[in-house]
């Protein structure tokens, strides 16, 4: 009979096969898609595993991670959960650590024997190795993912702090989150939505579509519009894939020049994004290995012209490299944060020995 354990691996294994293939095709449902695909792998990945101490753990899922991560390397968000869920683990570890200290402290009254277990956990200075509570761990990163599912509604929550009745607004392509940020602005002040479409990927069609269906005053321009009605507009608010370090965006194509137009007519961009796609690298350029993907060059020239495609080197980068001076705000489900402010984040939610697995 085939052992129970022997089954866990090959089905861990099969759903990983599985969610690396989707990357591949591009069939995933988004960035939050994305998270908790990679949530409900790395839970699979703690709860299989049996190890029995933080560092071994720590290892452990970092391997795996880095196999999740190879399926697409430029897709931040995977790297950001599985940085994070590491950051977990440490934490939860740590706290465990301290407590077990404190447990034999308080029992301990001899002196010597308390002086003997002390040594015991801090010998030399150095960390030592203590059971890990996988149950603690798990419950952590489940919160982790409820709050990743609730981050949109969060952020939507609030619009009517910074759209304004009769404001004129630009954005470009489609993003879930400015969408639901924008209808649920649009309960309570009227105001005029200019919706790029974001060629040659047209995502801006669905939005604008979107946004009309909710009666929303909306209407869908082209890129070479954007510098004609710009004096017009008030705020640009736009989404992102994800935001680096330095505060600089990783945003759909045709979102850079949408962002120094803005900057040269004195216009507020103002970026609303989840925190789960805060991610610890600096990127400061799209040429960066992992900051980038192609699409085909079917979507910019069509079959009938075969002859010049012969002639010609087509790239069609899916996402632009937006510099941290051109973003005035990040309306997160944290709150409002300055962009001068995501290296404390960083810190705050990932640890430094983690950031490249």
């Amino acid at each position: 009979m085939p052992g129970g354990d022997g089954d866990k691996a090959n089905d861990l294994k099969e759903r990983i096969a599985l969610f690396v293939d989707e990357l591949k095709k591009g069939s995933t449902q988004g960035s939050c898609d994305v998270a908790i695909k990679t949530i409900h792998l790395l839970i699979r990945i703690i709860s299989q595993a049996k190890i029995s101490n933080e560092r071994d753990l720590i290892k452990h899922v970092a391997a795996e991670g880095k196999r999740i991560q190879a399926g697409d390397p430029s897709e931040n968000i995977i790297g950001n959960i599985i940085c994070r869920i590491l950051k977990i683990i440490r934490d939860e570890s740590g706290y465990c650590h301290f407590f077990k200290i404190e447990l034999f402290l308080l029992i301990e009254v001899n002196a010597r024997k308390t002086w003997f277990v002390w040594k015991q956990f801090q010998s030399k200075g150095q960390k030592t190795t203590v059971p890990l509570e996988d149950a603690s761990i798990i419950e952590a990163i489940t919160e982790l993912k409820t709050e990743i599912e609730g981050c949109v509604e969060n952020i939507a929550a609030q619009a009517p702090c910074y759209i304004n009745e009769n404001d004129v607004i630009l954005t470009i392509g489609r993003s879930r989150t400015v969408e639901a940020f924008l209808k649920n602005a649009a309960l309570k002040n009227k105001f005029q939505v200019l919706v790029s479409e974001c060629a040659p990927f047209y995502q801006g069609h669905e939005m604008a579509k979107n946004l009309a269906q909710a009666k929303i005053n909306t209407t869908l321009i082209t890129e070479c519009q954007i510098g004609i009605i710009m004096p017009r507009v008030n705020k640009v608010i736009i989404g992102a894939h994800s935001f680096m370090a330095n505060g600089g965006l990783k945003a759909v194509t045709g979102t850079n020049i949408m962002a120094i137009l803005a900057k040269e007519h004195n216009k507020h961009v103002i970026v609303c994004s989840s925190m789960y796609k805060l991610s610890p690298l600096f990127h400061s350029t799209s040429k960066h290995a992992s900051f980038n993907k192609f699409a085909s060059p079917s979507e910019l020239l069509d079959y009938e012209d075969a002859e010049l495609l012969s002639k010609v080197e087509v790239m069609t980068p899916v996402f632009d490299y937006v510099p941290p001076d051109l973003v005035y705000m990040i309306v997160s489900n944290n709150g409002a944060q300055s962009v001068s402010y995501m290296y404390r984040l960083v810190k705050d939610f990932y640890h430094p020995d983690d950031v490249e697995l």
